[in-house]
């Protein structure tokens, strides 16, 4: 393939070119092949192929499908990396911030490269957090061009996009594990992303794909329930992943983060995958896993599903109760509601619908800003505009997380 010229880069990865991306793996690296590799000129964006992924059965690309299937997909998945303790490095970090507070900015979904993943990164930015938090996907597959493209603002060889980079925090940056980087068996992410990442300062960059932020008052602990939500190839088609912790990232939650019944700070849990859903499948094993840890009530915010849903507290058999946040609308076309296909009642959906240079039926881009003030929490989950629909303060009460104050914004 040819090496584009970089000089004329100007614009972004379109929308109607990340519509309806599968969460096959065959099916997503076919897709990936779609889109021309040369950005669209905006009037001829703003007129969406109607069907987009019958490009990839040229000829040339099939054969390129192939290629890239074979080069990421086959063969074993990436080790899984943990705290094995010989640096000191265990995994858990104090938080820092400023005297009045701390600021994480958290975004799902986000590594797409389009126009609207670049207005969240900017808005991030705006925030000025300590600490910033990708929950996990980078499209299509997180190969590792993928990752420098869509996340670490290297310029891709294969087209003439502009990339797109993941905002720092001043005192860390992190990012979880996601199903679509473990579809090129996590070499992007586990060799690329990682090392990049972490608390500033660090030889090592970010150790493993599960961490815990704490102080006094709350613990911030970041699962990886991506590792195992893609299998062998063919088999996964019968047999369904169903994004179990892999046995280290328990007996780390067991024999390092250590919950104890007289501890009563406030949990929060960050993972890609839901633990349930109103619209989507529900992925309870994790949650299974942390009731070994956890019997409290936790405040869960994931990704996965390309939506802003704030959901009522609810729990499966045998998993931990739970009150879910999901926050998978950073940079990927964002789904509107659609007809429930469960039970889960939901508090806040963003319904409105965005106007885009594309003229696609799509919802809001966005992330969560979440503040901490001594004990309380608070959490805004604004747009890509910046503009705030739904906020919340929560603190504890003798272990028990006590919402104290929300808003949200009306909607017709």
């Amino acid at each position: 393939m040819a090496v584009p010229n970089h000089s004329e880069r100007r614009y972004r990865r379109d929308l109607q070119d990340l519509c309806d991306l599968s969460r096959s793996p065959m099916l997503s690296f076919l897709q990936k092949l779609s889109p021309p590799a040369v950005p669209r000129p905006r009037a001829v964006a703003a007129n969406p192929v109607q069907y987009p992924k019958l490009a990839v059965f040229a000829s040339t690309r099939v054969w390129d499908w192939i290629k890239e299937y074979v080069q990421f997909r086959l063969g074993p998945k990436h080790a899984f990396r943990f705290y094995d303790g010989g640096d000191g490095d265990d995994g858990v970090y104090q938080l820092k911030g400023d005297a009045q507070e701390i600021r994480i900015a958290l975004a799902a979904d986000w590594g797409t490269g389009t126009d609207e993943a670049e207005s969240v990164a900017q808005q991030i930015t705006a925030y000025k957090p300590h600490y910033t938090i990708h929950l996990g996907d980078v499209y299509y597959v997180g190969d590792p061009v993928e990752v420098g493209e869509n996340f670490l603002g290297i310029p891709s060889p294969n087209n003439q996009y502009a990339p797109v980079t993941w905002p720092s925090g001043s005192v860390g940056t992190f990012a979880l594990n996601g199903n679509h980087e473990m579809l090129a068996r996590g070499v992007g992410y586990f060799d690329h992303m990682l090392p990049k990442l972490g608390l500033h300062g660090s030889a090592h960059g970010q150790r493993a794909s599960f961490f815990c932020l704490e102080n006094e008052h709350w613990r911030i602990i970041a699962i990886d329930t991506a590792y195992n939500s893609v299998g062998t190839p063919v088999i996964e088609y019968i047999v369904k992943p169903d994004c179990t912790l892999p046995k280290p990232h328990v007996e780390w939650l067991r024999d390092i983060v250590r919950p104890r019944p007289e501890d009563t700070r406030g949990i929060v849990i960050l993972s890609h995958h839901q633990y349930y859903s109103r619209f989507d499948v529900c992925y309870p094993k994790p949650a299974r896993q942390l009731a070994a840890s956890f019997t409290r009530p936790v405040l869960w915010l994931w990704g996965h599903e390309h939506r802003l849903a704030i959901y009522e507290t609810a729990s499966m058999p045998g998993g931990v109760t739970a009150i879910g946040r999901c926050i998978g609308h950073g940079g990927m076309p964002v789904d509107l509601p659609t007809r429930p296909k469960a039970d889960y009642a939901t508090e806040f959906l963003d319904n409105r619908h965005y106007p885009n240079d594309e003229n696609l039926k799509l919802g809001y881009n966005g992330f969560a800003k979440m503040t901490l003030q001594g004990p309380e929490l608070a959490l805004d989950y604004v747009d890509l505009h910046g503009t705030e629909v739904f906020s919340e303060t929560w603190r504890t009460e003798h272990g028990e997380l006590v919402r104290t104050r929300h808003w949200e914004m009306a909607q017709t």
